[in-house]
């Protein structure tokens, strides 16, 4: 009884230790990926720091993943002034939720399939940049329904690239055993 208690503890450190090193990794490309797109000017449209949200989603066990998405705008913002801490962050802290949240729901919890929990997460995703233009933009004086339309075509390529990268990267890290399914 007693070795079953320290296996289950000792279990239960690792996953801990496993998801707070995942929560890092992931926070550190919230950073660092989207100083490579906007070097190279594409930084709006692609949604570079979706990318590892997204991704933190579909390996970091629901809830932890949502800390990526919580404070990867933030710490972006803090370090790099990308994005503008208004309003542009809170936006994308919510959509941050929104997406590593319901991707780590939908496919660790409820076991979709990787295309269903991507779809959906994405469409969640741009709905809360939409809810959220409508809080902002009143801020701002400017019409909400403007403010988020011209978010989701502007990010078009970006939510092309995510339904294309995130399932190739896992792949890859699936392949080479650097994270499990």
């Amino acid at each position: 009884m007693g070795h079953k208690f320290l296996t289950k503890t000792e279990d239960l450190m690792q996953s801990k230790t496993k998801n707070l090193i995942l929560i890092a990794l992931f926070l550190a490309l919230c950073v660092v990926v989207p100083i490579v797109f906007h070097s190279m000017g594409v930084g709006a449209i692609f949604l570079p720091m979706f990318l590892p949200i997204l991704l933190a989603g579909f390996i970091i066990e629901f809830p932890y993943a949502i800390l990526v998405g919580l404070l990867g705008p933030f710490l972006s913002s803090i370090l790099t002034g990308m994005p503008p801490l208004f309003p542009t962050t809170p936006i994308m802290t919510v959509e941050g939720v929104t997406a590593a949240g319901l991707a780590s729901y939908l496919y660790q919890r409820q076991k979709w399939p990787v295309w269903s929990s991507l779809i959906v997460s994405i469409v969640a995703e741009r709905l809360s940049l939409i809810a959220m233009g409508f809080v902002i933009a009143p801020l701002l004086n400017l019409p909400g329904e403007i403010f988020s339309f011209y978010k989701i075509v502007e990010s078009t390529p970006g939510i092309l690239l995510q339904l294309a990268g995130v399932p190739i990267i896992l792949k890859l890290l699936w392949q080479r055993k650097l994270t499990s399914r």
